[in-house]
């Protein structure tokens, strides 16, 4: 009996930025980690076509262009739209009903011109500039080019927490701040990368409302978050515990609750408490001393003569205590 025959698969190549070889996906305007921009012409001669304006790779049917958008039609174009012509696939119809059929990531319909939109299911993130699918790893956004991350946007806010975590003596632990759609926060499986809410950046209400101050708070409040999530042996500690408590306790903090992060002063309510926000759990607890040991470059013997004034309980006091020997500790100072 003869033995039966398989099929050799041939393994698709690996796309790569001709400037930084970072790995790319077909039809990328540009490359997510260097920003270059890329061209996709018909370099293995598929189709024998190129986009007079954009030299993109095309089809003889095509009439219009589906990455710039310009009218190609000539003497070869199909007179009624196609589903798939050769060198494409076809992934759904033309949204304007043309009857065309249109591949992702096509930008305008090859039959009628029109825009197209996807959805961009596969990525984590939307590209705070256009809207688009991004990763949370991306530099720059494949589609527009500009930063992926949303950094550019608060750039003013970011510096600021640099200088105050370099003054304060806070060994850096490799964070990502990212500028995300939702709510601002740090997740436990991915303690390095903070988000914070780009309504408070791109929305006209929220920017007219926070200032460079309530943003460089609310960033180091994530902060303290990702510190603890980084450093989360802490909270076996008896002395952790005895200052803020079970920190895997549930939570049930509301998002929607407002918290003035631009107070650089401590309140005089509760005085177990560095400020009302800390009280709703462990975990804010210590993002708001945190924020407020930063915010203060680290000065102690300031912060204490406040809390005596403030009439603030021993307990605070052991709170600061040990972030400032954490810290120094994470130095070699201990």
């Amino acid at each position: 009996m003869a033995g039966t025959r398989r099929r050799r698969e041939v393994p698709t190549p690996e796309l790569r930025c001709p400037r930084c070889r970072a790995e790319v996906e077909r039809f990328w305007s540009y490359c997510s980690d260097c920003g270059r921009r890329l061209d996709w012409r018909d370099t293995q001669k598929v189709t024998g076509a190129e986009c007079y304006y954009c030299g993109w790779i095309v089809s003889d049917a095509f009439s219009a262009c589906p990455w710039c958008g310009r009218d190609i039609a000539d003497a070869h174009s199909s007179e009624e739209p196609l589903k798939a012509p050769k060198g494409f696939k076809y992934d759904r119809r033309c949204r304007w009903g043309c009857g065309g059929g249109v591949m992702y990531p096509m930008r305008f319909c090859p039959w009628c011109g029109r825009p197209e939109k996807w959805r961009y299911e596969a990525y984590q993130n939307i590209c705070p500039h256009c809207s688009k699918g991004v990763d949370d790893w991306m530099n720059a956004c494949p589609w527009c080019g500009e930063d992926a991350t949303g950094r550019d946007l608060i750039a003013r806010a970011l510096r600021r927490v640099r200088r105050l975590l370099v003054v304060s003596r806070i060994k850096d632990w490799d964070y990502r701040v990212l500028l995300r759609p939702g709510v601002s926060g740090v997740t436990h499986r991915s303690p390095k990368v903070v988000e914070v809410e780009r309504r408070y950046v791109t929305g006209k209400r929220f920017r007219d409302e926070i200032s460079w101050n309530m943003l460089t708070g609310l960033i180091l409040h994530e902060l303290g978050h990702s510190f603890l999530f980084h450093h989360w042996s802490i909270t076996r500690t008896g002395r952790f515990r005895r200052a803020f408590g079970e920190v895997r306790k549930a939570y049930r903090v509301a998002d929607s609750k407002w918290v003035d992060f631009e107070r650089r002063g401590v309140t005089t309510t509760l005085p177990d408490y560095v400020t009302a926000y800390a009280a709703t759990h462990p975990q804010e607890d210590f993002a708001e001393t945190f924020r407020f040991y930063v915010t203060r470059r680290g000065r102690l013997r300031e912060l204490f003569s406040e809390f005596g004034r403030k009439r603030k309980g021993v307990p605070v006091f052991e709170k600061f205590l040990l972030v400032g020997d954490f810290v120094r500790s994470l130095r070699g100072w201990i």
